[in-house]
């Protein structure tokens, strides 16, 4: 029998919470096919993990494109062996993680790459122990050994302003986080004292779910302590 619309619980899955049982059912002109495409009974469950990440485009062997932002979840079975969904619709995604976990009386894991995060995402500094950082048309130097940091930005109708902020005019560094299509930001941003305006210090940016946020936040909390700044995320 096919199943109604509202059987489903997104983009085609049904789930059951009394069997357990995962099914996917493709779309026909009007409702659902009566046989599912897949069908799973689950065993019992000990993790439930959704994975978010973006990659380059790229072409499956029948030569479809695979969409840049890439969602996946994994349940794991106690007696080994997991259960793995590759669904594109994040919403429906974190439905599927939701329902399944919530079963088992678990909490969703959510993480970035499957294939593990990638540390060496942080700046490097330049001969003279400096950190630099380009953010649209302003650059910005912390230096650390005489406690300055220099802003520059264009002026018109040429030239360049700059300016110089003291570091213990800095009230607080805050680590930021932003997604934006596939590309996600890292951004240690230096909160001034007088006006609360955000310095960007450090920024990284690249495919999202790859950086490490441990290796970030680190390295808010070692620069925070080195300029004698409170940090938060």
């Amino acid at each position: 029998m096919a199943p109604d619309d509202a059987d489903i619980l997104c983009e085609g899955w049904i789930w059951d919470p009394v069997l357990r049982e995962l099914r996917k059912h493709r779309r026909k002109r009007k409702g659902w096919e009566d046989e599912p495409e897949a069908l799973e009974r689950l065993k019992p469950v000990t993790s439930v993990t959704w994975y978010c990440w973006s990659q380059a485009p790229m072409q499956t062997p029948t030569g479809q494109m695979m969409p840049s932002s890439l969602s996946r979840v994994v349940a794991a079975y106690e007696g080994g062996g997991d259960l793995t969904i590759n669904e594109y619709d994040r919403s429906c995604a974190e439905k599927l993680a939701l329902a399944i976990a919530e079963a088992y009386g678990l909490d969703v894991i959510e993480q970035g790459a499957p294939s593990g995060r990638r540390v060496g995402n942080l700046p490097e500094r330049d001969q003279m122990g400096r950190l630099a950082n380009r953010t649209g048309r302003e650059d910005v130097v912390l230096d650390e050994i005489t406690g300055d940091i220099t802003v520059t930005k264009p002026k018109r109708p040429f030239g360049k302003a700059r300016r110089i902020i003291r570091t213990n005019e800095i009230r607080r560094l805050e680590l930021g986080y932003d997604v934006n299509g596939a590309t996600e930001t890292f951004t240690v941003w230096a909160i001034e004292s007088a006006d609360d305006e955000k310095i960007p210090l450090v920024s990284y940016s690249g495919f999202e779910g790859w950086a490490d946020p441990e290796e970030w936040r680190e390295f808010t909390k070692t620069l925070g302590r080195s300029l004698g700044i409170e940090v938060r995320e």
